[in-house]
């Protein structure tokens, strides 16, 4: 037993020597470090019907996602289409299902209704279910994939932009689940405050924490056991969060994109495919841009003219960047376009105003700073003039003119459509049809009879947009406006006799253009002065005559952003049009 001990008592001093040895060995040596973990990974749900017409630009958004690929799983659903939706996503999915690290399809290519249905756009209770059933079953998938979410939120929202006030968030709710009208939600969805804020309804995107204990709760469907709410979706869903204890969140630091209105039941596709439109041309604006996915086949887009001889595109060569973005927009809404090179006012010396026999109205200032013409503003005149006298050496019986600096309203082109129209079924003698300006006085515009949305002109600024007819052109063209100057949204007003200045009007004694306008807009201006992204080539230039003296838009008031009529017009009253 004492050998024994004397043998063990021997081993264990070998090795705690060997083991100081190691550590003073080591100690010289770097540790290496632990490897950075890898990014979570993330379930994306998509589910899809009868979205062919935007769903190319929600799978390019997807592509371009800065998140590894590898660490996504996508799951998606779609079902009871009557267009191409099916074939969109398994084109796609068949391309991108390798970057992936995995993906699930779940289609359903009949009925392509659903019982009760009114229309692909109608949401019967049947609807609603089976929506909820699949937002259960991806649920479940991410469920079983045990995703990781990096926020320290249980439910979070990017808050995703649209048109008009909608979004996809509630900062209200009554008791009996319906939405609540809140001082919070306009400061929200404007960005006057900014950051990630308690909201009771979150819906169509948002992040899920799987991670946290009480998210085992949470379930689209089947309903909650004490629910007696609206039989919709995201109200489910709501209540569950509320039942559970969980506190929705929405987040709208940066704008992270973009989501379409929900159509009407009585809306068609046609419809629904018109409002995504208008939400894409305002990404073109406000960014970020939406770009279609690079797998997915795209048909061409079909312009036309909308019955004019020509729509013209006044654009200067030293903005490409307005050009471009106007002429994505153009085609968009399907309208084909001629653009003109712009006369570049800040490129014209002495000699060549000269030259053009351009002279200054006598006695004219700007009605606000005070100074007279610019040169931006001799060469807005010009572009125009020369596309006036282009009308009638063509004989063109009418055409459409627009800036490069115009925001289109929704349903543009439908609206345009709609309204030339009805100025030909009941023989409307006009000159030129105001579609984008300020307004001055609206409440001295008078409504045109059996014309819808249309008004007699009065005194306004700007010439965003108009159309005009060949009499009209002809009637500008004789009034010799080169030799007595002034801006051309000036002498628009002179012309058919709503300027207030006597003294302008007294040189132009022919007065009788039939000047028209729509009421609301169709086009207002991308900026305002004052805006970050605002720019204006006639404000800030110089004086006609003297290159010295430099001007800017802050002594004037016409670039401001007033209160526009349309804003303060019902919401029946706008959507007419």
């Amino acid at each position: 037993m004492k050998n024994y001990t004397s043998t063990m008592l021997l081993h264990f001093l070998v090795l705690a020597a060997s083991i100081f040895q190691a550590k003073s060995y080591f100690s010289e040596e770097k540790y290496p470090e632990e490897s950075k973990m890898q990014p979570p990974t993330v379930v994306i749900a998509i589910i899809a019907r009868n979205a062919a017409h935007s769903l190319p630009y929600y799978l390019g958004a997807l592509e371009r996602l800065n998140y590894p690929k590898g660490r996504i799983s996508v799951w998606a659903a779609t079902d009871h289409n009557s267009d191409n939706t099916t074939a969109i996503l398994k084109e796609w999915l068949t391309v991108m299902q390798k970057f992936y690290h995995y993906v699930e399809w779940r289609p359903m290519d009949q009925p392509t209704s659903y019982a009760g249905e009114l229309g692909p756009k109608h949401w019967p209770n049947s609807r609603y279910e089976y929506v909820m059933k699949l937002k259960q079953a991806a649920l479940n998938f991410a469920r079983k994939l045990c995703s990781l979410f990096a926020a320290n939120k249980s439910v979070i929202a990017p808050m995703l932009d649209s048109q008009g006030a909608y979004s996809n968030y509630w900062c209200g709710i009554t008791p009996q689940g319906y939405y609540r009208r809140t001082a919070e939600y306009f400061p929200t969805r404007h960005r006057h405050r900014v950051g990630c804020f308690p909201v009771p309804m979150v819906h169509s995107t948002m992040l899920l924490d799987l991670r946290k204990e009480g998210m085992k709760k949470l379930a689209f469907y089947p309903p909650h056991e004490d629910y007696s709410w609206p039989y919709d979706d995201i109200i489910v869903f709501a209540f569950s969060c509320r039942a559970a204890e969980i506190q929705m969140y929405l987040c709208n630091k940066e704008r992270y994109g973009y989501l379409n209105v929900p159509a009407k039941p009585h809306h068609s596709l046609e419809d629904d495919r018109l409002n995504f439109v208008h939400v894409h041309l305002e990404s073109m604006i406000d960014g970020p841009p939406m770009y279609p996915s690079r797998f997915v086949h795209m048909f061409p887009k079909q312009r036309d003219l909308m019955g004019f001889d020509e729509i013209y595109l006044i654009n200067l060569r030293r903005r490409p960047d307005r050009r471009d973005r106007m002429l994505f927009s153009l085609n968009e809404l399907e309208i084909d376009v001629k653009v003109v090179d712009a006369v570049d006012g800040n490129a014209l010396n002495s000699s060549d105003i000269k030259f053009l026999g351009v002279d200054l109205l006598p006695g004219y200032y700007d009605p606000f700073s005070g100074r007279t013409l610019t040169k931006g503003e001799v060469g807005c005149f010009l572009s125009h003039f020369y596309i006036w006298k282009e009308m009638v050496d063509m004989q063109m019986d009418k055409a459409l003119i627009f800036e490069d600096d115009v925001r289109f309203q929704s349903n543009f082109k439908r609206r345009v459509l709609r309204l030339m129209e009805e100025v030909e079924q009941v023989e409307l003698d006009w000159d030129i049809i105001y579609l984008g300006r300020k307004q001055v006085n609206p409440g001295k515009e008078e409504p045109v009879e059996n014309v819808r949305n249309l008004v007699m002109a009065d005194y306004s600024y700007w010439t965003l947009s108009y159309a005009i007819s060949q009499q009209g052109a002809q009637k500008l063209l004789n009034a010799e406006p080169l030799s007595k100057m002034l801006p051309v949204d000036e002498f628009l007003p002179i012309m058919y006799d709503k300027h207030p200045n006597e003294d302008y009007k007294s040189h132009f004694p022919n007065r009788n253009l039939q000047a028209f306008s729509t009421r609301p807009l169709l086009v207002q201006p991308c900026h305002y002065a004052g805006d970050p992204q605002w720019v204006s080539d006639t404000e800030t230039s110089t004086l006609w005559d003297d290159d010295s003296v430099r001007t800017d838009w802050r002594g004037s008031h016409k670039t401001l952003k007033g209160s526009p009529p349309p804003e303060m017009l019902s919401a029946a009253y706008r959507d007419e049009l």
